[in-house]
């Protein structure tokens, strides 16, 4: 089993701590959640129509969300630890009701999740027409989660306090502007666009965007690092870059 998307429920140190993996894995179609945790001797494989191949997960006050990109449920997904090497178990799993926030006139969206300051954000962009590049998105939409209603409730904001966002179908997470010295601006959501395609000579994540809330504008980013410009794999197929944030 290969994953294209892994996620830490905390700090991974020191050694023996609670922290949980969640990774998220497709292969011929069939959507797997896998869960693990040190001492366990292989992963908790998950299977369910929670699962769908275009999903995004994140932790958020000890249990794991599960976002459909293609239904739009949201789903809280608790575990068990029996604390030895039977390990993880998947408890309880609700689903979420909500009526997601729309934009009259747009074609379809595409949701994210991400936690800032211990808030649930989704992340909206929706698109006019049929297309679903960063030059079709209408509106960029940033929406703070509450999950004790029902349905929930979303409520829009349009500052990060000089903080960012960094969304991929790899990972997604916020960080502070001032961690990063070389033009990383406040306020802004980058993206790497596109589904992640698992076949051997798919398409490599090549599309670099960047939303400023401050302006309501869109503009690309990383210009350099362009398929024409990426690294090859031995079989000269470009590969994706790996982003990292090497302060932590």
């Amino acid at each position: 089993m290969s994953f294209c998307k892994v996620i830490l429920s905390s700090s991974p140190h020191p050694p023996g701590s609670k922290c949980i993996v969640a990774a998220f894995s497709v292969h011929r179609n069939s959507a797997k959640l896998a869960l693990w945790r040190h001492g366990m001797a292989s992963w908790c494989v998950c299977l369910g129509g929670c699962i769908s191949k275009f999903s995004d997960i994140t932790f958020y006050q000890g249990k794991l969300y599960v976002l459909s990109d293609l239904t739009t449920n949201l789903f809280a997904v608790e575990t068990t630890d029996d604390d030895d090497d039977s390990g993880l178990m998947v408890s309880r799993v609700e689903r979420c009701a909500a009526v997601l926030p729309e934009v009259k006139g747009s074609y379809k969206q595409r949701w994210n999740l991400v936690e800032w300051h211990g808030k649930l954000l989704f992340i909206a962009r929706h698109f006019l027409g049929g297309g679903v590049g960063w030059h079709d998105i209408c509106k960029v939409g940033v929406y703070m989660v509450d999950l004790s209603t029902r349905p929930l409730r979303f409520t829009e904001i349009n500052t990060l306090d000089g903080d960012c966002i960094f969304i991929s179908p790899c990972s997604s997470k916020s960080f502070h502007a001032s961690e990063y010295d070389d033009g990383v601006e406040g306020d802004v959501i980058y993206f790497v666009d596109g589904h992640l395609c698992h076949a051997k000579n798919g398409p490599p994540l090549d599309k670099f965007f960047m939303y400023s809330l401050r302006a309501s504008t869109l503009a690309p980013f990383a210009a350099d690092i362009s398929s024409e410009h990426a690294s090859r794999a031995p079989d000269g197929k470009p590969m994706s870059p790996t982003w990292l944030f090497p302060s932590e």
